[in-house]
């Protein structure tokens, strides 16, 4: 018999009710767990990786460049390579993630007049907030594990306010829009030179390709060149992941509400028939540390709608 490697906590949690494994690396007393091929990316190169994998990065890498395909926008043929991202040239129309923001900006300034320390606290010490946001996820030394900006602010929430506002909560998502507006413009850099970072990035790429639920699906079973991407999905036509993570929380046009990139993710296993975890689940921050690294480079784009 063939020894199989011994794999890490997140992933042995990743198993549903039904006893399907969401994680790729079969554990050593479960049946083999398939794999998506892995297609080659070289993290380095963050959202210009996109540049050989599905090239559609010359028509969104920049304004000009959606301007001047603007005649793809309702082509279904064209429009998937323009990755939504004419999507983020709305600026000056209201949608409501505009509402969001100030929304989150309002409840802000709520918290910090019962206690300042809460802006300082989403500040890592300072009350300057403009472009932090766009380091996220990150490693935090205090907290002793990778967190993302909704992690920051349930972090703050309770050590400073004494009070839970989760991940994947409405409070905690309005603030998130607000905290990630400060940042737009920004180019994302997630550091993967940490090396706790970095392992975590590896382990979000493990998800990634690993298949899961009733349909045997992996995330790359949609985004990876010779995958669906790039082919109508239902009412759907996959993309790259490149850049992808830079307009979230965003809010979602077809079930109207607002979503962080945790909330998609489980969005996606329930429509992958499998069970998804909460927002915040160690394994969700790694595949978001995964799918972020991959926009590093690209400028924040918050708030959005897609």
């Amino acid at each position: 018999m063939i020894a199989r490697p011994s794999v890490s906590p997140v992933v042995a949690r990743l198993v549903t009710a039904a006893g399907i494994a969401i994680a790729g690396a079969a554990l050593a007393d479960e049946p083999h767990r398939e794999v998506y091929p892995r297609a080659h990316i070289d993290p380095s190169r963050g959202v210009e990786g996109d540049v050989g994998f599905s090239d559609t990065i010359a028509y969104w890498r920049s304004p000009q460049a959606l301007a001047s395909r603007a005649a793809w926008v309702g082509d279904p043929q064209n429009q998937w390579k323009l990755n939504w991202k004419f999507m983020d040239l709305d600026r000056i129309d209201l949608h409501p993630g505009h509402f969001a923001v100030d929304e989150g900006e309002a409840i802000v300034a709520g918290f910090a007049r019962r206690d300042e320390r809460f802006v300082t606290c989403l500040g890592e010490g300072s009350r300057d907030l403009a472009g932090r946001a766009a380091s996220y996820p990150k490693y935090d030394t205090a907290l002793g594990r990778v967190v993302t900006a909704e992690d920051r602010i349930a972090h703050c929430a309770a050590s400073v306010l004494n009070e839970k506002i989760a991940h994947g909560s409405m409070t905690n998502t309005r603030i998130s829009v607000w905290f990630k507006s400060l940042s737009a413009g920004t180019p994302i850099r997630v550091d993967l030179d940490d090396p706790r970072v970095a392992e975590a990035y590896r382990r979000g790429e493990r998800l990634f390709y690993a298949k899961t639920g009733q349909l045997n699906f992996a995330c790359a079973s949609c985004h990876v060149p010779g995958s669906i991407m790039g082919h109508k999905l239902r009412g759907e036509t996959p993309t790259t992941p490149f850049g992808d993570a830079a307009h979230y929380p965003t809010y979602r046009t077809p079930i109207g509400m607002l979503e962080t990139l945790q909330q998609r993710f489980a969005r996606c296993h329930g429509q992958m028939r499998t069970q998804a975890l909460a927002p915040g689940d160690p394994a969700y921050t790694d595949l978001e540390v995964f799918m972020t690294v991959l926009s590093n480079g690209y400028p924040v784009s918050v708030p959005s709608a897609r």
